[in-house]
């Protein structure tokens, strides 16, 4: 019987025909394309190298190259890791005079569609937000919002808790409707984490630096607030000078109110050492009298707090502002009443909120960074009635 015949050998090209392939030889290595002597030259004269530079030793599109730079999803991690690390080897660098040119190329186009983010607020932090019967600051929303609309994404409030919104539906919800940007408002100290699929979004908090996932933040400058109003009550002839906080308050914010405090008596003499009066929230029952004792027994002369219901429970405890003690205001936008001390830029942190926020999302930056950010903004003072320049000055 004849043997079957025997397939045929491999054709390879030899000088530009095709011609059979030895069946031992070994098959070609692939390689990624190196540039050519007169491309080399080319780069040198230009002076830069571009895209189409690293695709071409990556073996990838230029387009490929951008996208992987960018950390988009669409380009398998392996791949991204790869052009990234031949883009340094060659010491490639974004042009940002072509980053100026795109963002207002992009700035000018109409985007088909508008796009949306999600601001998650805790239904139970009414407290902090009682002056404007909402659970979140309405001028870091307003801030947020302002920016979200030059950059066409709209902006939709989402309540999460036990009578509201759960965690779990809250990350059903988001990915219906293909939302990919989140903020976070503030939080209370009792809403210790929030459960979502942190690698489907970008994400960013306001304050509530004790809230986990440790995403990046944005929030006031509550310790340069406290130094702010001890230097200018000094000023104005203050020198027993208090602050009366929440522990809760302080938990939420990094102590940052206290540290203030001990920075500035620091180099102050120990007659003008005032200890904190920190009080819990079960405490505030009894703060008329708490707040009395620590008046008398400290020869108080300056109250600085955080707290808009300190002022009427000074007035139950029997104290007449100004007359017998001045109120120094650490929010004064958050005071129903007029009042002197520092004005927080809440409409600014809502703004530099939404622009990290458009900034992570538009660059596919997604999920918990290894290394938290936070960015604070500065306070700025006020001159109020409750804040008098003391007459005549006070003498140690």
């Amino acid at each position: 019987m004849a043997s079957p015949p025997s397939p045929p050998p491999p054709m390879c090209k030899v000088n530009g025909r095709t011609a059979p392939r030895p069946l031992h030889a070994p098959m070609p290595k692939k390689t990624s394309p190196r540039p050519s002597p007169t491309e080399k030259r080319r780069r040198r004269k230009r002076g830069y190298l571009t895209l189409a530079d690293v695709g071409a030793v990556a073996g990838v599109h230029p387009t490929t190259v951008s996208l992987a730079l960018r950390e988009h999803p669409s380009i398998p991690e392996s791949t991204r890791n790869r052009i990234k690390a031949i883009a340094a080897e060659m010491g490639y660098q974004r042009d940002p005079l072509l980053d100026a040119f795109n963002f207002h190329r992009i700035q000018g186009a109409e985007r088909v569609g508008t796009l949306s983010m999600a601001f998650v607020v805790d239904a139970s932090a009414t407290r902090f937000f009682a002056f404007a019967d909402k659970t979140y600051h309405p001028l870091v929303f307003e801030g947020a919002r302002e920016v979200a609309r030059a950059h066409n994404y709209s902006f939709e409030i989402f309540s999460v808790g036990p009578d509201d919104i759960r965690p779990s539906r809250l990350n059903s919800i988001l990915k219906a409707r293909g939302i990919a940007g989140v903020m976070l408002s503030t939080f209370d100290i009792d809403t210790e984490s929030l459960e979502l699929d942190w690698d489907q979004f970008s994400a960013i908090k306001i304050e509530s630096t004790h809230l986990a996932p440790h995403i990046d933040a944005v929030s006031n400058d509550h310790l340069q607030v406290t130094r702010l109003a001890i230097r200018r009550l000094h000023e104005y002839g203050y020198h027993r000078i208090g602050l009366v906080t929440a522990a809760e308050d302080q938990s939420r914010l990094s102590d940052s109110f206290q540290t203030g405090v001990y920075i500035e008596q620091a180099s102050l003499p120990e007659a003008e050492r005032v200890p904190s009066l920190i009080f819990k929230l079960t405490d505030v029952p009894q703060l008329p009298r708490l707040l009395a004792e620590w008046i008398h027994d400290n020869h108080v002369d300056a109250v600085m707090s955080n707290w808009p219901e300190l002022m009427p429970i000074m007035d139950e405890a029997g104290f007449r502002i100004p007359d017998d003690v001045a109120f120094c205001s650490l929010d004064v936008s958050s005071f129903p009443v007029e009042v002197g001390g520092v004005l927080q830029n809440h409409r600014l942190v809502g703004m530099r909120a939404m622009e990290q926020l458009c900034m992570l999302a538009e660059t596919y930056q997604r999920g918990v960074p290894a290394t938290q950010s936070i960015t604070y903004v500065p306070g700025f003072w006020r001159d109020g009635p409750t804040v008098p320049i003391r007459t005549p000055p006070w003498f140690p």
